[in-house]
């Protein structure tokens, strides 16, 4: 059962990731957030660039954990897959820097 966790930790860090990231999108749209100046950017992508960068370090660790693959299958598959999800989890984000605020 460990095993199986392992393996899906990566792509379970970027389900999180990107839920969390569709969620606060809806909130700050939804609360007007996108109208709130912070530090030369509005609150909503200031609040979005902070979920995504954590998200990110969250993943890297994960990803930076097992990048030294064991000798068994699972192992290896572990250390891939957590790599797959720290990628997913970047390309997931990158909406946030491309795309206007609540279209």
């Amino acid at each position: 059962m460990i095993a199986l966790l392992r393996m899906s930790a990566g792509l379970i860090g970027w389900a999180i990731a990107f839920c969390l990231l569709y969620a606060l999108h809806g909130i700050g749209c939804a609360s007007g957030w996108a109208t709130t100046p912070v530090m030369g950017a509005s609150l909503h992508r200031v609040v979005l660039l902070a979920a995504w960068i954590g998200s990110v370090a969250a993943t890297l660790a994960l990803a930076l954990r097992w990048r030294e693959p064991g000798p068994t299958l699972t192992d290896r598959a572990a250390a891939v897959l957590a790599w797959v999800g720290c990628a997913a989890t970047v390309a997931g984000g990158l909406p946030i820097l491309l795309v206007p605020d609540c279209l």
